[in-house]
């Protein structure tokens, strides 16, 4: 107190100069998280395997009247000739949009996009689930007239896998067992 009964203020009454908060720090870590949110995001959004047994192909069809056997011939040469380009490196995707008689699947390049067991004739199907991977079929003839068959990617379902696997158990049982029988 001064002489005068009053409190030494002073110190109080001029403004105090506060340092401002420095928030460099705190925004490196925001977008250090949103970057890492972002990443989470990204590898939980990506396509899932799908659930069901599928594959997905892409074919280019020749068309002919299946009662004319020289429109028959002239097809045969003419998927021949594709496939002959196939083999020698040209692009699937394109052959596919210039000649395929199929015009929905042509336009993109022949591709059918994926489809489940049994979408297909039975030629079809067959190449579909036993051919190999991105390797060019041989010309298959359905009703729809041939064609050359690449198949992109096939997936088997985990429950088909399983079942397989438990068939493959089964028949392994039965046949150590008439072993031990014999």
């Amino acid at each position: 107190m001064d002489d005068e009964g009053h409190t030494l203020q002073a110190f109080h009454d001029e403004p105090s100069e506060v340092e401002p908060k420095d928030w460099t720090t705190w925004i490196w870590i925001g977008i250090v998280l949103l970057f890492a949110g972002m990443l989470i995001f990204f590898w939980m959004a990506r396509s899932p395997r799908p659930v069901v047994t599928s594959v997905r192909v892409k074919h280019i069809l020749i068309s002919f009247d299946s009662s004319d056997p020289v429109a028959r011939g002239r097809a045969f040469e003419r998927i021949s000739e594709l496939r002959e380009q196939l083999i020698t490196g040209k692009d699937f995707d394109s052959l596919a949009r210039s000649n395929s008689d199929d015009t929905v699947s042509a336009r993109r390049g022949g591709d059918l996009g994926w489809a489940p067991r049994d979408t297909y004739a039975a030629s079809f199907e067959e190449y579909c689930w036993g051919g190999v991977v991105g390797k060019i079929s041989d010309v298959i003839q359905t009703q729809f007239g041939f064609h050359i068959i690449l198949i992109v990617d096939r997936h088997i379902a985990d429950a088909e896998l399983y079942e397989a696997e438990l068939e493959q158990r089964a028949f392994e049982e039965m046949r150590s067992q008439n072993k031990d029988e014999n």
